[in-house]
């Protein structure tokens, strides 16, 4: 597209505006130029096309009516995506719709303020348009808006983002842009635009303001399209006439009424309306007002069109609705356009209505748009209308919402790299498509190595799942089909184990909060739903690297945490026991683990530290003993055990209770508790031995108390294996390994060991047995270390333990500063006093040491020279014992170097470590210690779990007695081969009956919860402010609206009194001349009584609905453009049809088409000569020259059409002059269900029709047509039916009934030819063998033709005339229409 002006506009001025612009040819292809604006410019494709249309000149509006206006238009360009297309200019309403847009974009933020406006202006009519012009494009163009000095030009409006400027090479001339406008939209609305996985031709609406002619055809040429137009009353001229005339039936609207309306609005110019530009005027809104499916009045005021934004989108689903279609297509197309919209509002008070009952399974494939393209108010209304997410969710549907992540996701880029692993692993060269088990293994690393693969890898491709039929369903989505989605082979589907679980992870990783929120609330198990999403978020916000986003994951993790906490409270209130199994029920449905696993995994301590987790814990603390037995009870027994006998003890369970019951005695020494305290008797005792022998008893051979120790460790050692081993889940050795090894005390338990076994290596072998024995005394450290694990159960020290093992990670960041100070000061200090030390021992002392030391306040004595004593030191070095001496001078040996200097480096080194330094550690330490207090319970209740679940496994024996323990499972493990009891850790599996009950129990209360909730919010103030505030709006735009409405009426109150004191004037002075003339008046003199403005008034007051009756005159026949040519008709009104009726201006062109392919023809040229030997009135030849109308007139050799003029002379199209003879059988059926009954519809019974779709046609039409002379059955019949079945075929139409015979209203009928036609009924009412022979010669035709059978209704698409044929037909076989 060569072009020397395009590329970025820059308008000088106040706000300094920028957009983009290109030149181009009158003829350029609009194909061409979309391609511009969607690739180059990069806007992405509209939803919708809004094209504004009006005035050129700048006009008044009141201002109510133009705010409501502006807010509107941009309010529907804003929430669709739509495009707004106008002329351009900065004047009239072009200029509107720039302050609108202006307005809008000052008024909100930069995301939410783009806003495309396409300016489609003539070039030649750009006011410094010179500006623009750089061959090489790009720059941006200054361009200035002058209005004062434009002239007859008009300059481009500033507040357009992009300009489309139509050049010619005229200068001057407006209107130039028209034509390619009008394709430009055409193109544009011919588009199918994918959005949220829904495919969708772009709509396209006129809206108009004001305007002169030319926009009176732009109306009239959209409505002629197809394209919905809404008109803005109150704004002036062209728009005012419509709307005033819009509800009037199209029989009241004259040539007198339109000479009155155009003296009203366009008083300033109304000399130049001309009689035939009143009549052409006429005709087009009659024709315009004819189709009122696609007219919209915006009336201010209106009930239910209190904004522009309602009123164009009810606009477009008025015509929608309207529109001819077969079945549900029409909604379909809809509810597609208002998902693409995200209009919600539109969707449930223009869709969801009464008229109409969607089943489920024809909103699965819009669902499925909503939540890829991430509306949940959508997908709530679709679960509202009935929609089950366990019919929904299917294996492929899962699979396609995987695929369409969006790429910005960081879930889709850790799918990614497992797809990079798959394929390495596999060798392939080409990246695997997302699968479920992918999905898995991102899942499992997300919820921790606890949890088994929640998507098990399929093998040889089975899905051992369900499946159930569903039915057809076609909506093309991404270059495939939604039905597939739904389709299996044997039309049959494949879902997943948890649907409601597989779409809230689906919307969780991609952190969709509104969308979660409604799939939680579906889904049964919804405790450990919340934890797990909670578990998900957190890891996802580690590895998140905007910050945004990892702040709004930890918050909505946040907020899953107390969704859980708030349901288990709920439960726990009601049932203690219940709600405690819900915390250790294995969830399959999450991948085998508890409720209280994930939230550890989550580290939520808020939920651990619940009080009826608490409770819980304390309960398997306690095992089968009472909780309120005291700790002191429990020691005694344990030191002497013959007092379980006694009632010191209480047990819960009843069979506990009798004082001579043996199992008290297992019941007690299994507890944790008990457990826990024989550990830390065996362990101090094991450390007491320890120092024993390491003080006092360490011979060179080891001592029977040595090897107790020894012994001791080896019960240690074990009992570490067995918690390295012990894999009850079964998740293999490695992932044991890891969880043992995340412990920070089995780190310490191995660093411990290992240390141990090295000095016991060292201790055995006599040359090392003192290093041996320091090694020992190192691991003896590590074992008192351990010590501090005990302490957590405790509340005061737990909490101390956690603040410790922190302020020691803020030690290890500190000593990084420190050391800085410490090297820099030592090296310094190192060079200045001693020269070449060469010893590496006495330089680390000098460097890092002695400076470490000066910290605490041991400054070296010779540092300043005044305590500087020669003896301390080694003048040369070579004392091992002592350092080197400082610099010092050979006579008096006194030290040389400078002590000033020294001091100063002293100074300012104690001053920032002592003072900056050691300060910001205790600040640090400080606010650790802050940190940890304020959440002291809580941390103290979350490691609480840890020792309780380690002791509730651990053998009850404590070491070394522990041995036998190990003996004994190794036996039962090893030998016998027995699984581990569950009772040992803290999970239970439940059976089905008992699991479901719970779930139930569990899904009621969070109904309950989530009330609550709803509850809550409505009671909070902020929002009883805002709800307030919505509601006092509401009432002022009510009351402004009843303003609006009764100043409305008044005026219309004193406009009809007006008129009838005008009319009583003027019966007072009739009577005043009667009774000077001694006589009385005529009846024709008597003026009329009543107001005629005040009828008018009435009947504009019927809000679009008039009395409409059936068309007195053909319709079809005076289409201005006649079909199949560029012939224009003469505008014929309704009132100037009948040839009774004089018309003067009446001049119809003449236009008759030669057909080559017909073989009987009347001549092309009408010459007399020729014409008079046609006969007219009886059979001419062949051709049946009669009409079943009776005799109709011949003038100049040309018959007369007997209804009327059409505005076109000659015979058109049609083959011959006068009647054209046609045929149209109407064959119908009883639409019948599976089973053969009828199905009725409003207690009717319902048709079906066989209709076809003709070569190169567009629309559907019953089988028939034109007969040619000499012929029994139409051209186009004899293309549907074989040869052989003709004769039987007119068989049947001799039975049939004729329900039509005679004129028929057709596009191509003129005014000197005319179609007629014979309509005959063949009804099958049985499936009977005629029926039978009948399908069987149609599935035997020409291949082109589409051929079917379908439903009958007033909204099935076909022509016209053909649906009047097919209401009679309803009519006289009393069925549904």
């Amino acid at each position: 597209m060569p072009t020397d002006a395009f590329g970025d506009i820059h308008f000088t001025g106040l706000g300094q505006k920028m957009g983009k612009y290109v030149r181009v040819s009158s003829d350029t292809p609009p194909r061409v130029i979309y391609h511009l604006m969607t690739q180059h410019w990069g806007l992405d494709a509209p939803n919708l096309l809004i094209s504004v249309t009006g005035g050129a000149k700048n006009f008044i509006m009141k201002p109510r009516l133009k705010n409501i206006f502006r807010q509107g238009l941009v309010k529907v360009a804003q929430t669709t995506g739509a495009w707004i297309i106008t002329g351009g200019s900065h004047a009239g309403v072009m200029k509107q719709v720039g302050e609108a847009v202006r307005d809008f974009i000052l008024s909100c933020s930069h995301k939410e303020g783009e806003i495309v406006t396409i300016g489609i202006a003539t070039w030649g009519t750009v006011y410094n348009r010179e500006s623009l012009i750089c061959p090489m494009g790009g720059f941006p163009a200054e361009y200035l808006l002058d209005e004062e000095n434009q002239g007859s030009l008009s300059c481009l409006d500033s507040n357009h983002s992009h300009f489309i400027l139509v050049d010619d090479g005229t200068h001057g001339r407006y209107g130039v842009e028209i034509p390619l406008r009008t394709r430009l939209e055409k193109f544009i609305s011919e588009q199918t635009k994918v959005k949220g996985g829904v495919a969708i031709k772009i709509p396209i609406v006129c809206v108009v303001l004001e305007g002169g002619p030319g926009t009176l055809d732009t109306v009239y040429n959209a409505i002629t399209n197809g394209t919905p137009c809404v008109i803005v009353e109150g704004s002036g001229r062209v728009a005012d006439v419509i709307a005033q005339v819009a509800s009037l039936p199209v029989s009241k609207i004259t040539i007198a009424l339109i000479q009155k309306k155009l003296n009203m609005f366009f008083h300033d110019i109304y000399e130049l309306f001309t009689e035939d530009k009143l009549v052409e005027w006429t005709k087009k809104i009659q024709d315009i007002v004819r189709n009122r499916q696609l007219l919209t009045i915006f009336r201010e005021g209106k009930y239910g069109q209190q904004d522009v934004d309602v009123a164009i989108l009810q606009a477009l689903f008025k015509a929608s609705r309207n529109q001819d279609h077969f079945g549900r297509e029409n909604l379909d197309h809809q509810l597609k356009l208002a998902v693409a919209w995200n209009r919600v509002d539109i969707a449930r008070s223009e869709i969801f209505t009464d008229d109409y009952e969607w089943k489920p399974t024809d909103l699965h494939p819009v669902m499925a748009a909503a939540l890829i393209s991430n509306k949940p108010e959508f997908v709530k209304l679709f679960l509202e209308q009935g929609v089950r997410l366990k019919e929904f969710v299917t294996w492929d549907t899962l699979v396609y919402l995987y695929n369409n992540m969006a790429p910005s996701c960081l879930f889709h880029s850790k799918l990614q790299k497992v797809l990079l692993e798959d394929r390495e692993h596999t060798a392939g060269s080409k990246m695997p498509r997302i699968q479920l088990h992918h999905v898995s293994q991102v899942l499992r690393e997300l919820l921790g190595c606890s949890t088994q693969p929640l998507y098990p890898k399929p093998k040889h491709t089975e899905r051992p799942r369900l499946s159930i039929p569903v039915p057809h369903i076609k909506l093309n989505v991404q270059g495939s089909s939604l039905r597939s989605l739904y389709k299996r082979s044997a039309g049959r589907v494949t879902f997943t184990m948890d649907p409601v679980r597989d779409l809230l992870i689906w919307a969780v990783v991609q952190n969709r909060k509104e969308l979660a929120e409604i799939i939680w609330a579906q889904s049964q198990d919804c405790m450990a739903a919340a934890l797990a999403c909670s578990k998900i978020l957190k890891e996802l916000a580690k590895e998140e690297e905007d910050t945004d986003t990892t702040d709004d994951m930890l918050a909505l993790a946040e907020q899953y945490e107390h969704k859980a906490i708030g349901v288990f409270t709920d439960c726990y209130r009601k049932d203690e026991e219940r709600a405690q199994k819900l915390l250790t029920r294995v969830s399959e449905a999450w991948g085998k683990t508890t409720c209280l696993q994930l939230a550890l995994e989550a580290k939520n301590m808020n939920f651990v530290s619940h009080g009826g987790v608490q409770a819980f814990l304390t309960k398997v603390w306690w095992g089968k003993m009472c909780v309120d037995n005291g700790l002191w009870r429990v020691i005694v027994c344990m030191l002497f055990f013959p007092l379980l006998y006694t009632s010191l003890i209480t047990f819960r369970e009843k069979r506990l209770q009798p004082v001579g019951c043996l199992t008290r005695l297992r019941a007690f020494f299994t507890a944790p508790v008990v457990i826990f305290h024989m550990n830390i008797l065996s362990y101090f005792t094991f450390l007491l031995l320890f120092a024993y022998v390491l003080m006092v008893d360490f011979q060179p051979l080891p001592s029977w108390w040595e090897y107790l120790i020894y012994f001791w460790l080896f019960s240690l050692v074990c009992e570490e294996t067995r918690q390295l081993l012990y894999d009850p889940d079964g998740f293999g050795v490695v992932k044991m390994a890891s969880l043992y090894f995340k412990d920070f005390w089995n780190k310490l338990d191995i660093c411990a060991i290992l240390v141990f076994i090295t000095g016991l290596t060292c201790r055995l072998i006599p040359s090392t047995l003192y290093p041996g024995r320091i090694i020992l005394s190192l691991a003896f450290i590590i074992f008192c270390l351990r010590l501090m694990h005990i302490f957590t159960v405790s509340k005061t020290l737990g909490p101390k333990i956690i603040i410790v093992k922190r302020m020691m990670k803020d030690v290890f960041f500190f000593l990084f500063l420190l050391a800085v100070w410490v090297v820099s000061f030592g090296v310094a200090k190192q060079a200045i006093l001693i020269h070449n030390e060469e010893r590496v021992e006495w330089l680390f002392r000098g460097v890092v040491y002695h400076s470490y030391l000066t910290i605490f306040g041991q400054i070296p004595s010779y540092i300043d020279g005044v305590n500087f004593n020669i003896d301390q030191c080694s003048p040369n070095g070579t004392d091992p014992y002592k350092p080197k001496c400082p610099e010092t001078n050979e006579d008096n040996k006194k030290p040389i170097f400078p002590e000033w200097l020294t001091v100063i480096l002293l100074c300012l080194y104690l001053l920032f470590t002592n003072i900056l330094l050691l300060n910001l550690l205790i600040a640090m330490f400080n606010y650790t210690f802050q940190q940890v207090q304020e959440h002291t319970d809580q941390i103290w209740k979350f490691q609480r779990h840890d020792l309780i679940e380690e002791y509730h496994g651990r053998p009850p024996a404590p070491p070394p007695f522990i041995l036998l323990n190990h003996l004994q499972i190794l036996i039962r493990r090893g030998l016998l081969r027995r699984q581990a009891t569950c009772h040992k850790r803290l999970k239970e599996k439940l059976e089905k009956n008992e699991e479901a009950a719970l779930l139930s129990w569990e899904m009621y209360l969070k109904e309950n919860y989530l009330q609550h909730q709803q509850c809550q919010e409505k009671e909070n103030t902020e929002q009883k402010i805002r709800d307030i505030a919505q509601r006092v709006d509401v009432l002022a735009e009510l009351l402004d609206l009843d303003w609006v409405k009764r100043t409305g009426l008044v005026e219309k109150r004193l406009v009809s009194l007006e008129d009838q004191v005008h009319q009583s004037a003027q019966a007072l002075r009739w009577i005043m001349q009667a009774l000077q003339g001694n006589g009385f008046g005529s009846g024709e003199d008597v003026p009329p009584v009543g107001s005629s403005k005040a009828s008018e008034t009435k009947e504009v007051d019927l809000e679009g609905k008039p009395e409409e009756s059936q068309p007195l005159y053909h319709v079809l026949a005076r289409n201005l453009l006649y079909p199949g040519s560029h012939t224009l008709r003469f505008p014929v009104p309704d009132e100037k049809v009948p040839w009774e009726v004089e018309f003067p201006l009446y001049n119809p062109p003449v236009y008759s088409a030669d057909h080559k392919d017909m073989a009987v023809q009347d001549p092309f040229s009408p010459s007399l000569e020729s014409l008079l030997k046609i006969n007219y009135n009886t059979m001419d030849g062949l051709i049946d020259r009669q009409s079943f109308h009776g005799l109709y007139a011949v003038q100049d050799g040309l018959p007369l059409n007997p209804m009327g003029r059409t505005g076109l002379q000659g015979r058109g199209r049609l083959h011959c002059f006068g009647p054209n003879h046609a045929l149209h059988p109407v064959v119908t059926r009883w639409r019948r269900n599976l089973d053969g009954s009828i199905i009725r519809k409003s207690l009717k019974k319902m048709l079906e029709v066989l209709v076809a779709q003709y070569p190169l046609s567009d629309v559907w039409a019953l089988p028939g047509g034109s007969l040619e002379p000499g012929e029994t059955l139409p051209l186009k019949l004899k293309w549907i039916l074989r040869r052989e079945f003709w004769p039987q075929f007119q068989n049947l139409l001799k039975q049939g009934t004729e329900i039509h015979k005679g004129y028929l209203d057709d596009p191509r009928n003129t005014d000197n030819a005319w179609v007629e036609t014979v309509a005959v009924s063949v009804h099958f009412d049985n499936h009977d063998v005629e029926m039978k022979r009948l399908n069987s010669f149609l599935q035997g035709c020409d291949p082109e033709l589409c051929i079917r059978w379908q439903v009958l209704d007033k909204r099935i698409p076909l022509h016209a005339n053909h649906k009047e044929l097919l209401h009679k037909v309803s009519t006289l076989l009393g069925a549904y229409y």
